[in-house]
């Protein structure tokens, strides 16, 4: 999933805490969940790590549903 299904799902409390874990912000994530930016590939692994493997490592990078 990426970062708008993650949101919309879980909830922006939860993608906070997600955010936090893996080094970033909320401001971050919600660019991320928007469009306007891409993680690095480091930056998306922690995601994806953070998550429990809720986020998916492509739809992070390419910012498409797989």
């Amino acid at each position: 999933m990426n970062a708008r299904e993650y949101i919309d799902k879980y909830g922006k409390e939860k993608a906070e805490a997600v955010a936090k874990a893996a080094g970033t912000n909320m401001a971050y994530f919600s660019q991320l969940a928007a469009g306007f930016r891409r993680p690095s590939v480091k930056l998306a692994q922690r995601l994806v790590d953070a998550s429990g493997g809720e986020l998916g490592f492509v739809e992070l990078l390419t910012n498409e549903v797989a």
